[in-house]
């Protein structure tokens, strides 16, 4: 894949505003909510293939969670999204301060091997939520369920709202030298550091979630 092309094909399509519709996102969830629940079998036999995982712990850890998490999403974004009031200073007065939220822009995620299916999709709720464009590069160690969720991410979603970049560390490499506008990485801390150097090359706000522990910075989405 043209990596280069992809982030502007997706710069291009946040330009145009569509995302930080509230019924945009809400659609763009809800359908996403409707294709987790149609392909949870081939979800579940996909996480069997690469990691042998038993039927009822892949539907409860990675199926079952992720719609919860979309419920919720769905059942709280309209209010997340109203402007918030902020407090002015005397020498202001009468003038009143709100805050807008707003999406970033284009959002890099990359999942690990143990939770392939849960940890891709998850920051992806979020990133839709927020408004956000998003590339997802799955882990190379779960080839069924990087497959899966390239062939359904690609059959339904806009590439300029949602695409998928499949590869190896090479892959990754040509991922992180490019610049984005946040960046979500979850895996081990060594290469979590080494996510956090590329980004720090274009000043890209990461989330990171290393090793068990959480070291994230304010995530601004």
């Amino acid at each position: 894949m043209n990596i280069p092309e992809i982030l502007t094909k997706q710069r291009q399509y946040f330009s145009t505003g569509v995302t930080q519709s509230l019924t945009f996102r809400l659609q763009q969830l809800k359908l996403l909510k409707k294709l987790i629940q149609e392909y949870q079998d081939q979800i579940i036999t996909a996480l069997q293939q690469d990691l042998g995982k038993p039927k009822f712990e892949a539907y409860a850890s990675e199926v079952l969670i992720l719609l919860e998490e979309i419920n919720f999403v769905l059942k709280n974004l309209p209010q997340w999204i109203k402007p918030q009031t902020a407090k002015t200073s005397l020498g202001q007065f009468p003038a009143q301060g709100l805050i807008y939220p707003q999406p970033l822009g284009v959002v890099l995620i990359i999942s690990p091997w143990n939770y392939p299916f849960q940890l891709l999709i998850s920051p992806l709720i979020g990133a839709i939520a927020a408004g956000n464009c998003a590339v997802l590069k799955p882990s190379e160690l779960t080839p069924s369920v990087s497959s899966l969720i390239a062939k359904v991410i690609g059959e339904n979603f806009q590439p300029g709202l949602v695409t998928v970049v499949e590869g190896g560390v090479e892959t990754s490499e040509a991922l992180l030298a490019e610049k984005f506008d946040h960046i979500f990485f979850t895996g081990s801390t060594k290469v979590g550091k080494i996510v956090m150097a590329s980004a720090a090359k274009h000043l890209t706000p990461v989330t990171l979630e290393l090793g068990g522990k959480s070291l994230a910075s304010s995530i601004g989405m």
